[in-house]
This record gives structure tokens, sequence and C-alpha cells, in this order.
């Protein structure tokens, strides 16, 4: 049994029910190196048939430890020891080998209790795996994952089929290979961001098999799991059609706000007499420059005299 592995632990520690506990205890035996040893220390977590604890000397797998309680006591194997740098690192994993025994106060399970018991819980995992499962490939949004270099690990049939591709054909390639060639370059600035913060969202251009691009809006997050890489939840929506239309509105806004500033530009122009300098309307009529300025603005006018008319009239005869 490797040492660090803790999905290895033995039947009384794994399959019952463990409740996190400080209870001081005491701890006898020998160390990996043959040296006996008695020492007190704390339990990390505690079950009827088994115990994790902490601040033991390197003790190997297999070794028998004699563990004490409130002067009862009870021999423990030791299944399991945390690897250096992990989480787990100085924890061990024991389980009782006094089968009769429950040092630490909890209720041994009856005779065939726990069977129907681990039964039941599995089957209820069983269907809760089922129906995960069933979303995942039913749905009808674009769900996949990927590690943290960006290779796909699992694409939903949606996704696939949106692509123009079989599930399997997408597995272990890199997400960038799926974007278009304008939008690729930004690849690694995603990677940072889902890295750095955990989740990242937006809207990415994607190029399928058949060379059509589809614009996908998506939402993507970090999951880290005891014993396995760190991988990221992509869920993502088609909005290809929706962006069109917001193309097509913005560009008939583009043209309307043109036809309105040709329009403003041929107001500006007024048809005017060259001779007695009134205006011609857009009903055909002719105004006097004062009355077409007054109808068409708030403009009033205040009569007067120029200079250079003045003088002309004061060296007018008569």
């Amino acid at each position: 049994m490797a040492a660090g592995t803790k999905t290895s632990l033995a039947v009384g520690l794994r399959k019952e029910q463990r409740i996190s506990a400080c209870k001081p205890v005491i701890v006898s035996g020998e160390d990996e190196f043959g040296n006996p040893f008695s020492l007190n220390t704390f339990t990390l977590e505690i079950a009827a048939r088994g115990v994790r604890l902490r601040g033991l000397p390197p003790v190997r797998v297999g070794s028998i430890l004699l563990l004490e309680v409130a002067n009862e006591s009870a021999r423990y194997r030791v299944v399991w020891v945390g690897e250096k740098g992990t989480r787990h690192d100085g924890h061990v994993g024991l389980e009782s080998m006094d089968r009769d025994k429950s040092i630490f106060g909890l209720s041994l399970p009856e005779p065939g209790r726990f069977h129907d018991e681990y039964q039941r819980v599995a089957a209820e995992l069983h269907r809760s795996e089922s129906r995960y499962k069933n979303l995942f490939e039913n749905s009808l949004g674009l769900i996949c994952t990927h590690d943290l270099d960006g290779r796909l690990l699992s694409v939903n049939p949606a996704a696939a089929l949106a692509l123009g591709y079989e599930p399997n054909e997408a597995l272990g390639k890199s997400l960038a290979d799926f974007l278009a060639p304008s939008v690729r370059k930004s690849f690694p600035c995603y990677l940072d961001r889902i890295r750095n913060l955990g989740r990242d969202s937006g809207c990415m251009l994607v190029v399928a098999r058949d060379r059509k691009k589809h614009a996908w809006l998506y939402r993507n997050s970090l999951l880290r799991e005891d014993g396995v890489p760190p991988y990221v939840v992509g869920h993502a929506m088609d909005v290809t059609e929706q962006k069109k239309t917001e193309y097509k509105l913005q560009t008939a806004l583009k043209k309307l706000q043109s036809a309105l500033a040709e329009v403003t530009t041929l107001r500006s122009l007024l048809p005017i007499c060259a001779w007695c300098k009134r205006i011609h309307n857009e009903d055909r009529t002719w105004s006097e420059f004062e009355t077409y300025v007054t109808t068409q603005s708030s403009s009033r006018f205040s009569h007067g005299i120029c200079p250079q008319c003045a003088r002309r009239f004061r060296s007018s005869p008569g």
C-alpha cells in the first residue's frame, strides 16, 4: 500500500462515518527505524474503528501501535502516511485491530447494519451520477472540461455537434485549436486569469469544422478536488444569431445617422432669389426673408440701419 494515498484507507476508517475531533491520546510503538516511542498527541478525525492523527515520529505502513484514551487501550494498524509537501504531510491513518473495542466512545455498527447502509449510500451515489451524466449528455447548453494548459478532458454532445465533431474527436486537443485565428493569441491570457482568479467569463469566437464562425458566451470556473489535478468546467451559449442581429441594428443605426446628417446639410442650403432675396419654400411659394426665418425658428427681428446704409441714405438726393 503506497504511503500518502488517502484513498487507500482501511474499511473501518474509509466506509464508516468520520467525525472531526481533537481528543488527547497516548500512542506507543516503534518508529520506522525500530526505535520504541511513547508520546501524547491529539486526534484530527475519529471513527468507530479508525482514527487520523498527527505528531508521530516516522512510522511504516502496516506497523502496529497501541493507543490509550482515558485508561482504555486498543491496538491500531497504520494504513496510510501523508506524503511530504501535501496538505496531509505528517498525518497518519490508523485502523483498529481490536474489533470489539471503541476507545473513542463511538458506537460500533451492528452486524449487517453497516452493509445495508453502505448499499443504500452506494445506490444513491449511482443515481446521482446517472442524473449528472444525463444532464451532461442531454443538455442543450455547451459544456466542457479542460486542464490548466487548455487541453480538453470532456465535451458534451451539444458542444461537439455545434463544432461539427464527435465528442471523442475533441478530447486531448487544445481549446485554442477551435478559436478563430484573430482571437487565438489571447488564449494564454485567459489561462492566466483562470489560474489566478479561479474563474473567467466573456465571449469567444470559435470556428467549426465547416469553417463557419460562432460566437459563444462563456462562464468558466476552476475546480480543485483531492486526488486529482485541478481542472476547469466551462459552460457556454451560442449567441451567434444574437450577435448578427446586433450587428445589423448597429449598421442600420449608422445608416440612419448618416441620412439624418445629409438631411440637415440639405436643409441648410436655402434657395434664395439673387435679386429680391426672397426664400423659395418647400411648397414652391416665395417668402420674405424675415417671414421664412420667423416661421422656421424661434427668432424674431428687430429692425435698424447699418452705418453703410445710413451713409447712402444721407448722400442720396432729395
